[in-house]
């Protein structure tokens, strides 16, 4: 094969300062663009809070854990306010005992699958997650979110 020419190097070299500089010019755009987009269709909807629910249990050690979660929905595709009443105003003071009681039997892994009793592979929040999927159930809602509060430590119970 023949050795490149100078002629041939240069246009080489141009060609890639041109694909370089139409490159970046397109991420400039696209970041206009984008910035454009967010300021003329507003922020993503925010979302409300519409259920706390409160629970504690005793662990084996005999220490109590307590835990509280907010369920929120965006402002947009609100809760039902039946739903909303109806999950608050359930009697939730035994759930987190018999939630700690139902990890101790069914410990999961971090993809969520059941283990033994004793597997050393047992994830405290993934089985608490199973738990709260259990026991905590909503009709079924376009989107739910749910937050443990700051201080919450019902997780820490099961390690």
């Amino acid at each position: 094969m023949p050795e490149p020419t100078e002629q041939t190097r240069t246009t080489s070299i141009r060609r890639r300062r041109r694909i370089i500089g139409v490159s970046v010019g397109a991420a400039v755009l696209l970041v206009l663009l984008l910035g454009w987009l967010r300021l003329t269709l507003g922020p993503p909807p925010g979302y409300s809070t519409n259920v706390s629910i409160a629970l504690r249990y005793v662990a084996d050690d005999g220490r109590t854990y307590s835990c509280t979660y907010d369920y929120s929905t965006p402002d947009d595709i609100p809760m039902p306010a039946s739903v909303a009443r109806q999950m608050n105003e359930k009697d939730w003071s035994g759930t987190g005992q018999l939630m700690y009681e139902w990890t101790r039997a069914h410990p999961t892994d971090s993809a969520r699958r059941e283990l033994a009793a004793d597997d050393p592979r047992a994830d405290p929040v993934a089985t608490w997650s199973a738990a709260m999927d259990t026991f905590i159930v909503f009709p079924p809602l376009p989107v739910l979110r749910s937050e443990a509060r700051d201080g919450s430590n019902c997780e820490e119970g099961l390690r």
